[in-house]
C-alpha cells in the first residue's frame, strides 16, 4: 500500500514539533510521509499558492496547535485551504508546556489530539481514537 501524503499546518514557534513528525515518518511501520512543506516565510500570493498546490497534492493535513497558533495567519490559511480542497485534516498538540490554541477557521467541532505514535496512526488511518486521547 503506498504511503499517504501529509502536509503539516505550524507557527514557526512549533517548529520541533514539526521536525518530531518528520522523524516519526522514518520509522518503518509508518504509514505516511510529509510532503515538503518548508515554506520559510509569508509571500503574500505565491505563499497562498504554493501552500494550496502542497496541500491539493496531500492526503491529510496535520495542523500543529501550540500556545499562539490561534495568532499564526499561516495556520490560519492552511486550514481554509485544507477545507476549501475538502482534505482531511485533524489538530494535533504541538505543547506539554501550557494550553495548545485551535487556529482561526477550525472548525467548533475540530478537537485538539495529543501527540502520542498510535493516537497519530489512528487519525492518519481514517479511524477515531479513544476519547481521552483528546484535549478538548
Amino acid at each position: 500500500m503506498p504511503k499517504k501524503k501529509v502536509y503539516i499546518a505550524f507557527d514557526y514557534d512549533d517548529l520541533g514539533v514539526k521536525q518530531n513528525l518528520i522523524a516519526e515518518s522514518q520509522r518503518p511501520d509508518c504509514p505516511w510521509e510529509f510532503v515538503d512543506n518548508s515554506l520559510s516565510r509569508a509571500i503574500p500570493d505565491r505563499w497562498t499558492a504554493e501552500a494550496e498546490r502542497l496541500i491539493r497534492i496531500s492526503d491529510f493535513v496535520i495542523v500543529i496547535c501550540g500556545t499562539q497558533t490561534h495568532q499564526a495567519n499561516g495556520v490560519a490559511v492552511e486550514v481554509q485551504l485544507a477545507q476549501k480542497l475538502g482534505k482531511p485534516y485533524f489538530l494535533l498538540s504541538g505543547t506539554r508546556k501550557g494550553t495548545p490554541c485551535k487556529p482561526k477557521h477550525a472548525r467548533a467541532e475540530d478537537m485538539i489530539w495529543t501527540y502520542r505514535w498510535p493516537t497519530l496512526r489512528t487519525l492518519l488511518c481514517g479511524g477515531v481514537p479513544p476519547q481521552d486521547a483528546a484535549l478538548r
